[in-house]
């Protein structure tokens, strides 16, 4: 904090800087703020009378600070509505009041003592968030507290070692070093060895103090609870409760430093913790060893830091990491960390030019196993904004939400809200603004529920109102991280990535424990599959193949190429996991694996695991109507001409009951059902088979259209046609009766763990600033006043409001409005039953190529003319969603032709094939003329952002071994111009510009070869189409000013 320069000056922030020197660990402390002299703690003799003295003082202390709060409230509130939110005499009433309150409560706590002088100090730390009289008044009680006399504390000792101190002590100083709430600290020499130390020794009867003051505190939280319900805070109190015992037991904080120095060290932290002596450790006495440090505020000191060479921004993020590594990797962190117990060493040589220093181990936590993993879970999902596996690991946390408010509306707030509270740190000044322009929500909120007639309580954003149960690990794991960021704004430390720090150690310490088996039945990294196969088809022996590659060499060769080409693009992070399946005739030729199975889960992929399928659910679901068509006869079902039935003659009520649609245009993907999402489109649609099947009941798709992807919206019509023509109500299983039988392990999650996940790493997602905050608040108070004060969280509301019947919209219209339901991560949902649109389900690369190749299909596809030529999709978002294969069959496969390399290549040799390629990645394909039998080739991998680059480079190593090149590959020209047309439509416009411009589209029109440029174009395009939250394709000349955090900091999630 900015200190004055004359030494004899006291800053408006803390002390002078001489003062900041007495505050140094070999230096007796400064008077506490207003008392002429140092007071004593006096706690030894309490009788029962001044016990309830101090209980029904604290009560009434209390009682007077909320009516005098809520007296003003009431008297400024029309002061401000005359105003226009701004009245200058409001804003004094509002100081005047703080003022005198914040004396008050610091006056109060040094009369009282105990537990009052340890919430003072929690709420020091809460800089900007808090209003800066109690923060400024309140800081002298982090260091400037009571002391106990030297004859207290030689009695303390004498008592507890047996021993008189002079035995012990060649010399120990009078006046103590620091006081805390529990104990003083006083220099002292080793009698035995001369060396210096610290000895702690706890104020002799603080220990009834605390307990009478948890006792004190509950009965405050109950009487709170009773006047403002969102404002519950027993849990909090039942956790001081049996976290107190602890912290009066110094053997237990002389454990916990010694667990702190450990996992520090092992974490590779520079960051300085004492050592206990062992042999000097009691309940009511700690001796250490002596650390001589500066107090952490002084970071906010400039001429101190540049004097010294320090980097403040280097030195907190050392510090960040420490207790990341602590909390993620260690499960004990220090959960006291205020400005009292944090000081910094300066070292030249260290990063930043000074090591952190943590005393006073008395407040830890300790969090098991379990709760550890969930953690990091939790903070890997709202760093990756994963809303699905937010929800999924705080249900295995032990966060139940209240039933009526859990809607889509309420997932999205509750992501952005918690995103907020770990944001990159701003200065005081906008942090403040922050939480006015939060209570202004808020109580937007309550006056527009109290207009409907509903309580404040229901309309309020605190989540101790939303949730009905949440674990209590959390209270301190947050009120850790709320101390730490109240650090970094008292000392104007801007952007430090809280949530990207925190986030990293969450990863490393979630990739430790996927490779521990207790850890993963504790909480699943990534739930399993349940699995449906009517026969399970074993990989046969890639040596059994007597085609063209008809040789073991070639054979070992080819999988040689496959395996050194995964390698190369796992070290170019091109991908987490991938498999490669090649078959020659039905008979396996090549079958190799490599990577983990997500970017979280540590353990190895092999030939059986399943990936997602995202959208090739769809083409899959395609061949199992074939199947179904042919089975049961279905008018036409073994002629050619049965693909042209009319879908109204098996669903009359669709596309508003008078539809001409052929089933082999909703195959194609002609049939306009890419304009056909529901205005109101949300993820509770995922699940929701009956809701999509009604609203496409409504909309008047009568005719052909042209051809353009339908993602998503297609499943839902061929689960709805698989439900009316086979009674398969379950579209897994309704794929496993048909496809089954020719080799598709197909499966769904489960919750068992050892399956592949979606994969989406944006570390600059990690990155919340204030652009994201702002632009979320102004989501919600935009969807507040359209619903006219209805609030998506209400008990009235428990349905939430849908669009009129037969109300449509795009697929870009309906992303710019709720990008959630189009997240590729909405495939990890980790619960049974689910449809989420197919996007889940998942099968290997075996299971695929065999499915494919098999000849029972290939005589179905040949007996319904499914290889007809249907349509092409020309634009961008097809081309995406596609893979670049965007020319449709009248079977719902997609159209494929290969090139011949080398001197064939010359006379310009093609063949064609047909297949399933989707764009994020997985692809299955199949050519019958370029060997004996054909060739099917199928590849899976699970990171979104960059599997279509790596399937594409997996499947040309694969063809180039029969002297083959795939064509479908590159973006052609009216691909990118259709990409550029779109970027600056009204609606994609934003989106693209928070990626960065267009300049990656324009980088598109280079070579093929170059592959860095079209990754940059296909992440781009990608981006614009699922709204992926952030690109690397702005170039230092697209990105913003220095300091501004880009990509996910304005995209409308």
């Amino acid at each position: 904090v900015p200190m004055t320069t004359d030494p004899g000056v006291p800053s408006r922030f803390g002390p002078s800087p001489s003062l900041q020197q007495e505050m140094s660990w070999n230096f007796e402390p400064a008077p506490a703020r207003g008392l002429g002299i140092q007071t004593v703690w006096e706690t030894a003799d309490l009788t029962w009378w001044d016990f309830q003295k101090r209980r029904w003082s604290s009560l009434w202390l209390m009682k007077t600070v909320y009516y005098r709060l809520k007296r003003v409230e009431r008297e400024t509130e029309p002061m401000y509505a005359d105003g226009g939110g701004k009245c200058p005499k409001a804003d004094q009433m509002w100081d005047e009041v703080h003022r005198t309150n914040a004396r008050e409560i610091r006056e109060h706590a040094e009369q009282v003592k105990g537990l009052f002088i340890k919430a003072c100090q929690f709420m020091s730390a809460m800089a900007g968030v808090l209003p800066d009289p109690y923060v400024d008044e309140f800081m002298c009680l982090t260091d400037h507290l009571p002391v106990s006399t030297i004859e207290e504390v030689r009695k303390v000792i004498r008592q507890d070692f047996k021993r008189f101190p002079r035995d012990i002590f060649s010399e120990l100083a009078v006046e103590p070093i620091a006081s805390a709430s529990i104990a003083q600290v006083h220099k002292a020499t080793l009698r035995h060895n001369g060396k210096q130390v610290a000895v702690k020794i706890q104020h002799d009867g603080v220990d009834r103090i605390f307990l009478e003051d948890v006792q004190t505190l509950s009965t405050i939280a109950e009487q709170v609870a009773y006047w403002s319900p969102d404002l519950d805070f027993r849990k909090f109190t039942q956790e001081w409760r049996e976290s107190v015992p602890h912290e009066l037991d110094f053997g237990e904080e002389k454990r916990a430093l010694e667990r702190a120095r450990k996992a520090l060290r092992a974490g590779g932290s520079p960051v300085l913790v004492p050592k206990a002596d062992p042999k000097l450790v009691s309940r009511h006495v700690l001796v250490m060893e002596f650390i001589e440090a500066t107090p952490i505020l002084s970071l906010g000191d400039v001429d101190f830091c540049q004097q010294n060479g320090i980097d403040k921004n280097v030195v907190l993020e050392t510090l960040l990491d420490a207790f990341g590594i602590m909390a993620f990797k260690d499960g004990m962190f220090h959960a006291d960390p205020h400005s009292g117990n944090v000081r910094i060493l300066v070292d030249p040589n260290a990063p930043g030019g000074a090591v952190p220093v943590l005393f006073d181990w008395g407040f830890f936590r300790e969090i098991d196993d379990g709760e550890r993993m969930g953690l990091a879970k939790l903070f890997h999902a709202l760093a990756n904004f994963d809303i699905a596996g937010l929800f999924d690991v705080l249900n295995v946390l032990g966060f139940s939400v209240r039933g009526e408010l859990f809607t889509d509306e309420f997932r999205r707030e509750f992501l952005e809200k918690a995103r907020s509270l770990l944001k990159d740190t701003v200065n005081k000044q906008e942090t403040r603004a922050n939480v006015q322009r939060e209570m202004a929500d808020y109580q937007a909120r309550v006056k527009r529920g109290q207009q409907r007639g509903s309580n404040a309580a229901s309309n309020s954003i605190s989540p101790i109102y939303f949730l009905e149960e949440f674990p209590r690990c959390i209270i301190f794991f947050m009120r850790m991280l709320q101390i730490l960021r109240g650090l970094c704004v008292s000392v104007e430390a801007q952007g430090m990535p809280i949530l990207q720090i925190f986030a990293r150690h969450a990863k490393e310490a979630l990739i430790e424990g996927s490779k521990k088996q207790s850890l993963v039945n504790r909480l699943q990294v990534f739930a399993g599959r349940e699995v449906w196969s009517r026969n399970t088809v074993t990989p046969p022996s890639p040596w059994m193949s007597t085609t063209t590659l008809n040789s073991p060499a070639k054979i070992v060769a080819l999988e040689a190429r496959l395996k050194k080409r995964l390698a190369a693009l796992l070290e170019q992070q091109k991908i987490v996991g991938a498999q490669v399946a090649v078959l020659q005739g039905g008979r396996s030729v090549a079958d190799v694996c490599m990577g983990n199975l997500s970017s979280i889960d540590a353990r190895p992929v092999d030939v059986t695991t399943r990936f997602p399928l995202f959208s090739g659910t769809g083409s899959l679901a395609a061949l199992a109507l074939l199947r179904t068509m042919r089975r049961l006869g279905f008018p036409g079902g073994g002629e050619p001409g049965a693909l042209h039935s009319k879908v109204a003659e098996i669903w009359p009520e669709f596309g508003g009951g008078d539809s001409s649609l052929t089933i082999a245009e909703i195959l194609s993907h002609s049939a306009g059902l890419h304009n056909a999402f529901p205005q109101d489109f949300a993820p509770r649609h995922l699940d929701d088979i009956a809701a999509v099947a009604d609203h496409l009941e409504k909309v008047p798709l009568s005719a052909k259209a042209e051809t353009r992807y339908a993602h998503l919206l297609q499943v839902f019509v061929l689960a709805k046609l698989g439900d009316l023509l086979a009674g398969e109500d379950s579209l897994l299983h309704w794929l496993g009766t048909e496809l089954g039988a020719l080799g598709l392990d197909i499966a769904a999650p489960a919750g068992r763990g050892g399956e592949a996940a979606v994969c989406r790493e944006l570390p600059d997602l990690a990155r919340v600033s204030m652009t994201e905050v702002n632009a979320s608040r102004d989501r919600r108070l935009g969807t507040l006043a359209m619903e006219g004060g209805a609030l998506p969280t209400q008990q009235e509301d428990k349905e939430p409001q849908r669009s009129a019947p037969g109300s449509t919209c795009g697929f870009i219209e309906a992303v710019a409005k709720n990008p959630l339901p189009f997240d590729p991560l909405q495939a990890n949902a980790a619960h049974g039953g689910v449809f989420r649109a197919g996007l889940s389900l998942g099968a290997s690369a075996h299971a695929l190529a065999s499915t494919l190749s098999s000849e029972a299909l290939q005589d179905d596809l040949e007996a319904l003319g499914a290889l007809e030529p249907a349509g092409m999709d020309p634009t961008a978002i097809g081309w995406v969603f596609s893979g670049g294969a965007t020319r449709w069959t009248a079977g719902g496969l997609q159209a494929l032709e290969v090139q011949a390399v080398g001197p064939r290549g010359l006379l310009g040799r093609r063949r064609g094939g047909y297949g399933i390629v989707c764009g994020f990645g997985p692809c299955v394909v199949h050519f019958p003329d370029l060997a004996s039998g054909g060739i099917t080739i199928a590849v899976t991998v699970n990171d979104v952002l960059r599997g279509r680059e790596a399937a594409a480079e997996l499947l040309a190593e694969a063809l180039k071994s029969f002297g083959y090149a795939p064509t479908w590959t590159s973006a052609p020209v009216r691909v990118l111009a259709d990409a550029i047309q779109l970027s600056r439509s009204e609606t994609v416009a934003p989106l693209v510009q928070s990626l960065g411009g267009i300049r990656a589209v324009k980088e598109a029109s280079m070579e093929p070869a170059e592959e860095t440029a079209r990754q940059h174009v296909h992440l781009e395009l990608a981006s614009v189409a699922v709204g992926a939250a952030a690109s690397p394709a702005c170039s230092d000349e697209d990105r913003p000013d220095a300091g501004e955090i880009t990509g996910p900091t304005a995209t409308p999630s």
